[in-house]
């Protein structure tokens, strides 16, 4: 269970989509999928507006081998227990649209990608998982496709998109991910991130905005013995 804003949520799973936004893809240097890419962040890494960000220290004493990253994306939030949504219906079964940040153990994804390991761990760290600040309900977003998104870290931007960018467009996602999982009331969807992640550090603060619902502010800590 988590409060957003004003509201409170106890979603049962957070779906994640990589690769998202063709910009992201090239950064990356990987092929455009053919369908969306599923990834699950555990329940453990949901904090919000305002709450540290915990740098792990079984990365940080090998920062060599190990980097930690920001992703603003947009995320929606399921309003009640649905399955095999067609697209005409998707917006009926959304509670609202939120701000996400993506935390990732960028370091490790990659060598459990390469080693084609599932890349749970990386993205599932306490803290690693931040929504907020409150949830804008559908009926005040005409069109959640056309969005800013940006980042600053330190105030300085580092992520400067639209949501218009979006490879897979909502109603098509709510459609996908319904015709695999039973989605629950207060389930987190976050659609993606745009081009310009890249590592924070213990001491920075990170702000992640999403037009028309607020900024996320968060300082990144490390982790205590």
């Amino acid at each position: 269970m988590i409060k957003i804003g004003y509201d409170t949520i106890n979603p049962t799973k957070i779906i994640c989509l990589g690769l998202n936004y063709q910009d992201h893809i090239d950064e990356f240097k990987r092929e455009t999928p053919k369908e969306p890419v599923l990834f699950n962040k555990t329940l453990n890494c949901l904090i919000t507006d305002g709450e540290p960000i915990i740098y792990p220290k079984i990365l940080y004493t090998d920062r060599k081998n190990n980097q930690v990253d920001y992703e603003v994306e947009l995320a929606f939030i399921i309003k009640d227990k649905c399955k095999n949504v067609p697209q005409t219906e998707t917006y009926d079964h959304i509670l609202g649209y939120s701000v996400f940040n993506d935390i990732t153990a960028r370091k490790m994804q990659r060598r459990d990608v390469v080693s084609q390991k599932p890349w749970f761990k990386s993205k599932s760290f306490d803290t690693f998982g931040i929504i907020g600040p409150r949830i804008v309900p559908t009926s005040d977003i005409d069109d959640p496709h056309d969005l800013n998104l940006e980042l600053k870290l330190n105030g300085i931007v580092k992520q400067s998109s639209n949501t218009k960018h979006l490879m897979h467009k909502i109603p098509f996602l709510v459609e996908y991910i319904s015709s695999f999982f039973t989605l629950e009331p207060g389930d987190i969807i976050a659609t993606g991130t745009p081009s310009g992640v890249g590592p924070v550090q213990p001491g920075d603060v990170i702000e992640a905005t999403v037009e028309k619902i607020g900024t996320l502010t968060n300082k990144v800590i490390l982790e205590e013995d």
